[in-house]
C-alpha cells in the first residue's frame, strides 16, 4: 500500500488478488493483445507523423502500400499523428490524443472484434501512450519502444467505472468477478482508477482509493529535526547506519540461483514452440516473481524501521547507472586486436548491485516518510569511504576492503560505518542543522544499564537501535 499526499487529498492504492473463472481470463488476455497491437500501431503513426513534419521530402513519392503517388502536401496537417481527425466540432485543432481517439470508430468498423473492448479502456490506453510519448519531449532522448507481450501487462478503467461490493468485483465488458479481500477498503474513500494486471501467479486488481476530507501532511520545519541518521549503502551489507548498527543484504537472488539455473537449461532444451516449453518457462518465470516479492517484502520492512528512528534521513545520492556501465574497451594498437578489461568480473558485479535495489529502497523510505511527514536528502557520497570524520584527511590508502584506518590521526572504524559518519556531517550542512540542536547520542546501552533504569535519564537520552519503535511513528499498514 501507497499513500501519496497532494494538497488536501489522501491517495492509497490497495491491491488485490483476482479470481477469475477460464473465460474470463481468457477475455482478458485477448484483451492485452488486442490493446497492445493498437498500442504499437498509435506509436509508429506518431514516429512516422513526426519525422515527416521535421524533415519532409521534397517532390513527389510514392507510398509502399498502395504504391499512390503523394506529395507534402498531402501531408497531415499534424505533426504529431496521420490517422484521425484533426479538427474537432468546434473547428479547434485537436491534440495527437484527441485526433487518435477519433479514430477508434473507424477501427471498429474496419476491425469488428475491438467491439469487444470497453470503450473506456481503449481511451485509457491512448492515455498511457501519452505519458510514454510527453517523455520524449521532455527528456530530449529516443522514441518510446514498442510493447512486447512481457512488457504491456496492465489495463486500466476510468474513475466511476468499476463497482466492488464486499468480495465482487464488476469490471465492465468482462462481468462480476470474486476477488481476495486481503484488507477492507477504507471507510470515506472513494473508488478512483482500477487497474487489472497480469502476473506470474494470476491476475490482481490495484484499486486507487481518494479522501478530500483527510487534511495535508506536510514535513516536518528544519528546526524541529532532533535526529538524524546516515545510510551507506553497500553489497555486502545493505546499509550501515551512522548508530554504529548495519542490515544485512539477503542477496535472494543467489540463494535461488542454482535453482534457476537448472531451470533454464530445461527451458532451453524443449522444442520451440511447444507446450512443455511454455510449461518450462513459466516455472522459470516463478523464482523471478518469487525473488521479487521477497526483496519488496524486505525493503519495506527496512523502509519503515528507518522511518521510526530518526526525524531526518540521509542517503548518498549514487549514480547507479553510471556504475553497472560496460568497461571501456582495450584495444592494442600494435595488432589491432582488444584486450581483456575485466568485463567478466564487472558484470557479476552488476549483478550484485542489480540485486541489492538501492534506489528501490530510496523510493519507499521517501514513500514511507511522506506518511509521517519526514525528511528525506541525499547527498553527495565522493570521498566519503576515504575521508577520516576525525581529523578530515583524505587518503585511498585509509581504507583497505572493510577496515578504515586514518593514516594520519590513527582513527579504526568499519569503513561502511565510518562513511556514513561523513554522509551525516553533509547532510546536516545540506539541511542547515547545527550539531547543538540534535539531541544528545548515547552508545548502545548493555543489559547491566537496563537493568539500573540508566536509560530514562532526561540528561543523557537514548540513540534508538533500528529495532526499537519510537511510539509516535507507529501506523498501520
Amino acid at each position: 500500500m501507497t499513500k501519496l499526499y497532494n494538497n488536501t487529498v489522501m491517495i492509497l492504492a490497495h491491491v488485490y488478488k483476482l479470481k477469475p473463472n477460464n473465460s474470463q481470463s481468457g477475455k482478458m488476455n485477448d484483451w492485452l493483445n488486442m490493446l497492445r497491437s493498437f498500442y504499437n500501431f498509435c506509436l509508429r503513426d506518431r514516429i512516422e507523423a513526426y519525422e515527416q513534419a521535421r524533415s519532409p521530402i521534397m517532390g513527389n513519392y510514392s507510398r509502399l502500400d498502395n504504391q499512390g503517388e503523394c506529395c507534402p502536401l498531402a501531408c497531415s496537417v499534424s505533426k504529431s499523428a496521420t490517422v484521425g481527425y484533426p479538427w474537432s466540432n468546434k473547428h479547434e485543432k485537436r491534440s495527437a490524443g484527441h485526433q487518435q481517439s477519433s479514430y477508434l470508430p473507424q477501427l471498429k468498423t474496419f476491425r469488428p472484434w475491438y467491439k469487444r473492448i470497453d470503450a473506456n479502456v481503449q481511451q485509457m490506453n491512448l492515455r498511457r501512450l501519452n505519458t510514454a510519448y510527453a517523455k520524449f519531449f521532455d527528456d530530449a532522448g529516443n522514441y518510446p519502444k514498442f510493447k512486447t507481450r512481457s512488457k504491456f501487462r496492465s489495463f486500466s478503467y476510468v474513475p466511476g467505472q468499476v463497482k466492488i461490493d464486499a468480495g465482487k468485483v464488476k469490471l465492465p465488458g468482462i462481468g462480476w468477478m470474486r476477488f481476495y479481500l486481503s484488507r477492507p477498503l477504507p471507510e470515506g474513500f472513494k473508488v478512483r482508477t482500477v487497474t487489472i494486471r497480469r502476473k506470474n501467479d494470476g491476475w490482481y486488481m490495484s484499486v486507487r482509493l481518494e479522501n478530500k476530507d483527510i487534511p495535508d501532511i506536510k514535513p516536518i520545519d528544519v528546526s524541529q529535526v532532533k535526529t538524524v541518521i546516515a545510510a551507506d549503502l553497500g553489497i555486502k551489507k545493505l546499509c550501515s547506519l551512522s548508530n554504529g548498527e548495519t542490515i544485512a543484504n539477503p542477496q535472494y537472488t543467489f540463494r535461488l540461483k542454482r535453482r534457476k539455473i537448472i531451470r533454464q537449461r530445461r527451458a532451453s532444451r524443449k522444442i520451440k514452440g511447444s507446450k512443455n516449453r511454455a510449461k518450462a518457462y513459466q516455472k522459470l518465470a516463478k523464482i523471478d516473481y518469487k525473488i521479487t516479492n521477497q526483496r519488496l517484502d524486505y525493503q519495506w520492512k527496512v523502509a519503515n524501521k528507518l522511518c521510526r528512528l530518526d526525524d531526518a534521513i540521509v542517503f548518498e545520492d549514487l549514480n547507479v547507472k553510471g556504475m553497472m556501465a560496460r568497461c571501456k574497451p582495450k584495444k592494442c594498437p600494435e595488432t589491432g586486436r582488444y584486450l581483456k578489461n575485466s568485463q567478466v568480473q564487472k558484470n557479476s558485479l552488476n549483478c550484485v548491485i542489480a540485486d541489492a535495489a538501492w534506489g528501490e529502497l530510496k523510493l519507499k523510505t521517501k514513500a514511507v516518510a511522506a506518511k509521517l511527514g519526514l525528511i528525506v536528502t541525499e547527498v553527495d557520497p565522493k570521498f566519503s569511504s576515504q575521508q577520516c570524520s576525525c581529523c578530515g584527511h583524505t587518503d585511498r590508502a585509509n581504507r583497505d576492503k572493510e577496515r578504515f584506518l586514518c593514516t594520519q590521526c590513527g582513527y579504526i572504524e568499519d569503513a561502511d560505518i565510518q562513511a556514513s559518519y561523513n554522509l551525516l556531517k553533509r547532510g546536516l550542512k545540506q539541511l542547515g542543522i547545527s550539531p547543538s540542536q540534535l539531541r544528545a547520542v548515547r552508545p548502545k546501552v548493555t543489559a547491566k544499564e537496563k537493568s539500573l533504569a540508566l536509560v530514562d535519564e532526561p540528561s543523557n537520552p537514548q540513540q534508538l537501535t533500528l529495532f526499537e519503535w519510537r511510539e509516535d511513528r507507529v501506523i498501520g499498514l
